[in-house]
């Protein structure tokens, strides 16, 4: 098998968002290959803990993945207050003689400056087009994560496990190395469970991950970075449960059309024409739509930074956009010159942290990461855009770690899928593959 081949069938995916298949992202040659190691969200832990732990081996993926796809060389861009992890690539990197070559990049701390866009423009000032991905201006993005991930499975390892970071109202908050499939509520067992009664979970960082009910069968995912667990009466929480038509009553009564939601918009300060403020006016009037809403990255500065009414301006652009893309909407933008001052508009993380009132439950990167064993796995089929894997086992088989439980079909946009403990498949019912583990 070729790289790509290697990558499909090891199932590595992007660690985060959407989980777009790195066999795919790596079929186009591009000029570099930026290592996101910036680790966008506030309180997640798990890349800044994998760039201290194997900063040997994340510089000899960054190296094999940039000679994939012909790069000139690869930049892994991580915060300049990571020193830690800033101490440890550079020593590593003056132990290693790599082709194509690998430098670092210290990024600015503030948030969201992971969002791919805004971290390619720091790294090689360039600026993507609205509504473009980062291959239109030569580059590749991949993450810390999905790039350990990668060398693993060049070596024949498949994915089957996923660095994520328990935080908030829980016993011992840390990073955990858990088995893709794990019950999320297992895994707060393992966390010391939650020391409050009333709570919500975050699956995801506590800007854009969506929240769930503690009583939802939520798994770890190969795209899953965060669990978070925070009182029902947080910020986030409040914000996150309000209801639609209540937000579109305080809008018509309290917006007051100041322009900060967009004047801090960090795809606004690259120069992409994205104004929150019209999409809120719009979403009050009832009637309209605003086409610039199909430009949000969805980080939540409008919303839980920026908004001096404490409206919720990311919330409605996510509607907007769902109504646009509904109608068949198809805007065209063009890029615009940043406004003046930009980068003094961007906002520090450790104020972003403190306005969503969530400084409390930061924690220190650990030196160890906890084992999770699992006595039980349900494993999605579908983790990432595109298809789902093809189930090739059956109830009753017998499966070991790294096994072959979902297969692509050949050019289908996807990635197999490994069993994640040695065990019995139990049952495969509606995408997912059940195994309990071995007595």
């Amino acid at each position: 098998m070729n790289d790509l081949d290697l990558l499909r069938s090891g199932g590595v995916v992007g660690g985060g968002g959407a989980g777009f298949p790195l066999w795919k992202k790596l079929s186009a040659p591009a000029e570099y290959l930026l290592i996101n190691g910036a680790e966008c969200e506030p309180l997640l832990k798990s890349d800044q803990y994998l760039m201290q732990r194997y900063p040997s081996e994340l510089l000899k993926a960054a190296s094999r993945l940039a000679s994939i796809i012909h790069a000139s060389e690869a930049i892994i861009c991580l915060k300049d207050h990571y020193i830690p992890q800033i101490h440890a690539l550079t020593e590593a990197l003056q132990t290693l003689s790599l082709t194509p070559s690998v430098r670092l990049h210290l990024l600015p701390t503030v948030y969201p400056i992971g969002d791919e866009q805004a971290l390619l423009h720091s790294a090689t000032g360039r600026t993507v087009p609205p509504g473009a991905l980062p291959g239109s201006v030569g580059c590749t993005i991949v993450s810390v994560s999905t790039a350990l991930n990668a060398l693993r499975a060049l070596e024949g390892k498949p994915v089957t496990r996923r660095f994520v970071t328990v935080a908030g109202e829980v016993k011992h908050p840390g990073v955990y190395c858990v088995p893709i499939g794990f019950p999320v509520r297992l895994l707060l067992e393992q966390a010391g469970g939650p020391v409050i009664q009333d709570y919500r979970l975050i699956l995801g960082g506590p800007m854009m991950g969506p929240l769930a009910s503690p009583d939802a069968e939520n798994v770890v995912t190969r795209t899953l970075g965060g669990v978070l667990v925070l009182p029902a009466s947080h910020t986030l929480v409040r914000h996150a449960e309000l209801p639609m038509e209540q937000a579109r009553t305080r809008a018509k009564s309290v917006c007051i059309q100041c322009r900060t939601c967009t004047d801090l918009c960090p795809r606004h300060l690259l120069g992409h024409p994205i104004y929150p403020h019209l999409t809120m006016r719009a979403f009050a009037s009832g009637n309209r739509l605003e086409a610039s809403a199909m430009l949000c990255m969805e980080c939540g500065i409008c919303e839980l930074y920026a908004c001096p009414m404490g409206l919720n301006p990311r919330r409605v652009q996510q509607q907007q956009k769902a109504a646009l893309r509904s109608a068949g909407e198809k805007p065209v933008f063009q890029l615009k010159d940043p406004p003046a001052l930009a980068e003094y508009l961007q906002a520090p993380s450790g104020r972003v942290l403190a306005r969503i009132q969530a400084a409390c439950y930061d924690i220190p990167v650990p030196d160890t990461a906890t084992e999770v064993s699992a006595p039980l796995v349900c494993i999605p089929l579908k983790q990432h855009i595109g298809v789902p894997a093809s189930p090739c086992v059956a109830a009753g088989d017998r499966v070991q770690r790294g096994d072959t439980i979902g297969r692509m079909a050949d050019g289908a946009l996807g990635a197999d899928v490994h069993a994640s403990i040695c065990g019995t498949v139990v049952k495969i019912e509606n995408g997912i593959v059940v195994i309990c583990a071995q007595p």
